[in-house]
C-alpha cells in the first residue's frame, strides 16, 4: 500500500510498514488511519486493525511473498495492484471466487507501447504536480543525498539493501 494518497482523494487509508516507531510516526504523519507490520500475517495484522478485507491493495515490494496474504485480504471484487515482477507463477484461482482482479503498473507502458492515451502521462504527471505543490499530496521523499558520486551511491545503496530505510531516498546534484 502506497502512503501518498490523501483522504480527500482515495477514502480511508491503512499503511503498511514495519512498526519501528519512527516509521510509525511517519506513516501518521503521512494520514494513515491505521499501520500494521508487513512483515507479520497481513490479513491477522488486518484483522488487528478491525478490516476482515480491503478494496483496494497496491503492492510494492514482493508480489511473491505477499500473494497469498493479499488474496487472501481482498474483499470480492476487490482489486489488488502490483508494480513488483513475481518470480514465480501467481495462482490466479485464489481470486476467482471472490471476482477480485489483478493487475500491474508500469510507468512507461504508453511510450513503451505508443498507445493512444500516451499524452495522458503527461496529463496525469502535471496534475501529480499540482497536487503535491498545493500541499494535497505528500511524496515519499524522506531524504535528499548529494552530490551523486560512487561513495553516495555505495552508502545509499547499501542502506537500501538492508530494507530499513523509511521512505525514498533520492540521489541528486552530479559532481
Amino acid at each position: 500500500m502506497d502512503p501518498e494518497y490523501d483522504h480527500n482523494l482515495s477514502g480511508n487509508i491503512l499503511r503498511v510498514a514495519v512498526l519501528q516507531p519512527e516509521t510509525i510516526a511517519w506513516c501518521q504523519k503521512l494520514g494513515a488511519d491505521e499501520v500494521v507490520n508487513h512483515r507479520n500475517n497481513l490479513a491477522e495484522e488486518i484483522d488487528k486493525v478491525g478490516y476482515q478485507n480491503v478494496d483496494y491493495i497496491l503492492c510494492l515490494n514482493d508480489t511473491d511473498g505477499h500473494w497469498q496474504a493479499m488474496t487472501k485480504a481482498i474483499k470480492p471484487q476487490g482489486t489488488i495492484c502490483s508494480i513488483v515482477e513475481n518470480e514465480q507463477p501467481l495462482d490466479m484461482n485464489t481470486l476467482k471466487s471472490k471476482s477480485a482482479g489483478f493487475v500491474w503498473e508500469f510507468m512507461f507502458t504508453r511510450s513503451m507501447y505508443q498507445t493512444e492515451d500516451m499524452a495522458e502521462q503527461s496529463n496525469l504527471l502535471n496534475e501529480l504536480s499540482q497536487l503535491i505543490e498545493d500541499g494535497v499530496i505528500v511524496t515519499t521523499c524522506n531524504e535528499v543525498v548529494k552530490p551523486i558520486d560512487a561513495q553516495n551511491l555505495r552508502d545509499v545503496h547499501q542502506r537500501l539493501e538492508k530494507v530499513r530505510t523509511i521512505g525514498k531516498i533520492v540521489l541528486a546534484e552530479w559532481n
